[in-house]
């Protein structure tokens, strides 16, 4: 029979720290970090070797050790929902400044709590989700997601300076679609049934299908993103080959145009859209899990703050 208890620990610097005890079969086990138990069990049902399992035990004991030891708060009362992005972010200047530890480990690191925060969060253990928008190479400035270019979209497709990939590329976006479902094989049937809204996209596809035919007769393939050079094996653009068409056209926008930013605009437009629908309508219309719907709704709380603050000064 399993129980879990809290005790008084006397650290080495002498202060008092609340320590989880799980009671198994009469054996006392210590917990290093809050629900250390049922995520390591949950990591290994998830096919992680047990060296691999001992490494996350070793980041997550560290940052929380950290958080003992820094934020008092937190040491009276180890509440791991309390966790916030600033400790997060204070952890990771502590490893720069004070242990020296390279871009490569913190990365390591980082990812080990965001798998640890995402079971929590996922598993209704905690509200929050501290790493949320922290992704790798921390020192790395994020790129700006504006929801903007969603309402300039006839004027894009109008442009004959953008390529038609580029093009095709807002156009899908605009629509939901991410660039792994326009890339994939047979997105030619999905791409044919879906109907313009405005006259500007009317004669966008029309243009499109004119530019589009010569290569599927030279490739043998209907797929919206074909390669300009003759290739029955492989006829479909990849990823980086498209890539190569965006980056070239950037110049001629005032935003990025990697299709990752363009999807998260079209997510923060429809939000802005629909601030009246419930969670549920929201991740079914825009297929996110509750994870995501939190990061973009955090995400178009602070662009409007800072479009709130910059309307003032």
């Amino acid at each position: 029979m399993a129980g879990r208890v809290r005790v008084l620990a006397i650290c080495l610097s002498g202060c008092i720290v609340i320590v989880n005890i799980c009671l198994l079969g009469g054996v006392l086990m210590a917990d290093h970090y809050p629900y250390q138990q049922p995520f390591e069990n949950f990591l290994i049902q998830q096919g992680l070797a047990p060296l691999t399992v001992a490494t996350y035990a070793t980041s997550l004991t560290s940052f929380f050790d950290f958080l003992r030891a820094n934020r008092p708060a937190f040491a009276h009362d180890p509440q791991v929902d309390a966790v916030t992005e600033t400790d997060v972010r204070a952890f990771f200047n502590y490893l720069k400044d004070d242990r020296t530890a390279t871009l490569a480990t913190t990365n390591k690191i980082l990812s080990h709590l965001n798998r640890y925060f995402r079971y929590l969060f996922t598993h209704q253990l905690i509200h929050g989700y501290p790493t949320l928008t922290l992704h790798g190479a921390l020192p790395r400035p994020a790129v700006k997601v504006s929801p903007k270019w969603v309402n300039q979209l006839d004027q894009l497709l109008e442009s004959d300076q953008l390529h038609f990939y580029t093009r095709l590329t807002l156009f899908l976006s605009a629509k939901g679609y991410t660039v792994g479902e326009f890339l994939a094989p047979d997105f030619g049937q999905q791409l044919r049934r879906l109907s313009p809204t405005t006259k500007a996209e009317k004669n966008f596809l029309v243009a499109f299908n004119v530019f589009h035919q010569p290569l599927a007769d030279l490739q043998g393939c209907t797929d919206p993103f074909l390669k300009t050079r003759l290739n029955h094996n492989q006829p479909r653009l990849t990823n980086a080959g498209l890539h190569k068409y965006l980056k070239a056209d950037e110049s001629l926008t005032n935003f990025s145009l990697a299709p990752r930013n363009l999807h998260q605009g079209y997510v923060l437009n429809q939000l802005r859209l629909h601030r009246d629908w419930s969670d549920q309508q929201l991740m079914e219309v825009l297929r996110i899990d509750p994870a995501s719907l939190l990061y973009y709704r955090r995400l178009l709380f602070n662009q409007d703050r800072a479009e709130q603050s910059a309307e003032k000064d």
